[in-house]
């Protein structure tokens, strides 16, 4: 890789096999920046961007996060990168705690300060209940004899929440999962297999009925600069989980101003993404922040909020042009997302005839909205959705 010319700003993108960090590259790299991507993963979705100025592999930094953090520190020194956008809670978490490991480069997120303060769960919802803003009802439990208390008290189903998603443990990251409990029966069967439990406090909170939404904000010095919100229409797993297909929508005031107390008291940095769940009768419950770009950030940009370049525009202490608003409406679609989403439905035996010809014509119904895009094959840099399908029918040949 040859040396970028003078004045020319290198970027190193982490995570590169993340939707969100093939957005950041060709947002960034349609600028003229140079962009480097990197992942433990290969070959990465972004690093077969044409807007991909090279690309590495670090080791993967779960199963070894100090040799990540030496990894990242060498090619930064190496490859003479500038800023580091990292676009997973692993690698922001490691980050964040250890900036010294990019340095001369500038980290763009959040102190490890900040990224505590509204990361660990406890600690946010303490910070919450104190703006007076809507949390479940909720008790810490250290043990599953608390939990089984707390489950007498609030009755079911309840949620049992780990207090932070991740967290390092004998030089190893270990993830942890929410999980929903629905009888006594059911939670003396989960309890088995909390693993974590005794680690970090488990968040016993009464289960909201409704649907979730959330806000996506960026900050800089003096506070938010931008806003946006969107809607999944479908994700993967069917139940819920990533978004495979979403929708642009107006911010919801309430939601907003919540979001913006929270930020503000932790003098925040960087992009967030604050998720609410939306009880049956319209209030937003805060759930939690993730310090870190989703993964359906090309809906945005796509919209005219260019969250990298914003996040690019504050790491250099300039006042970026952003504006007043956006179009309601706009639809992305991770097609192979999608069509897996449509066939876990058809594999399903509860849905029945009628309810798979249902998911069918729903899945035709939305493939040619005019109003959507695709979100990782695109005519203009085509190379990350071919990459993405030869994997993808090479898993079905497995």
């Amino acid at each position: 890789m040859t040396d970028k010319p003078s004045g020319m700003k290198k970027l190193l993108v982490l995570d590169a096999n993340q939707r969100s960090a093939l957005a950041i590259t060709r947002s960034l790299g349609k600028r003229g920046l140079s962009v480097v991507t990197a992942d433990y993963i290969e070959p990465a979705l972004a690093a077969a961007s044409g807007y991909a100025a090279g690309s590495f592999s670090y080791v993967d930094p779960t199963s070894d996060p100090i040799r990540f953090l030496k990894e990242i520190r060498e090619n930064v020194h190496r490859l003479g990168v500038d800023i580091v956008i990292p676009a997973s809670d692993i690698t922001t978490m490691l980050l964040v705690g250890h900036p010294e490991y990019v340095g001369p480069a500038r980290l763009a997120c959040p102190s490890a300060e900040s990224y505590e303060q509204l990361t660990d769960k406890q600690r946010l919802l303490a910070l919450a209940s104190s703006f007076g803003l809507s949390v479940p009802s909720t008790q810490a439990a250290y043990s599953a004899t608390q939990i089984t208390s707390a489950a007498t008290e609030f009755g079911y189903p309840l949620v049992l929440k780990p207090s932070r998603s991740r967290y390092l443990k004998g030089g190893r990251i270990v993830s942890t999962g929410v999980r929903i409990v629905n009888t006594a029966r059911q939670l003396a069967t989960t309890l088995n297999h909390l693993d974590w439990l005794g680690d970090i406090p488990c968040l016993v909170q009464k289960y909201i009925p409704g649907t979730g939404a959330g806000v996506f904000a960026i900050c800089g010095p003096d506070g938010p600069h931008a806003w946006f919100a969107h809607r999944r229409l479908r994700e993967k797993p069917p139940a819920g989980g990533v978004s495979v297909l979403s929708e642009c929508t107006s911010i919801d005031p309430v939601m907003r101003e919540g979001a913006e107390q929270l930020l503000a008291a932790a003098k925040w940095f960087g992009v967030a993404m604050i998720e609410f769940r939306v009880a049956v009768d319209g209030t937003p419950y805060l759930m939690e922040v993730n310090g870190r770009f989703w993964g359906s950030l090309q809906l945005a940009i796509d919209c005219g909020i260019d969250f990298p370049w914003l996040l690019y525009e504050l790491v250099n202490g300039n006042t970026p042009s952003i504006p007043l608003t956006y179009p309601t409406g706009r639809r992305l679609r991770w097609l192979l997302g999608d069509v897996d989403n449509l066939l876990l439905q058809l594999r399903d035996d509860r849905l029945g005839a009628g309810g798979k010809l249902r998911s069918i014509g729903e899945f035709l119904r939305t493939f040619l909205g005019p109003a959507c895009r695709q979100e990782v094959f695109r005519w203009s840099d085509s190379g990350p959705g071919l990459r993405e399908a030869r994997q993808w029918f090479g898993s079905l040949l497995e």
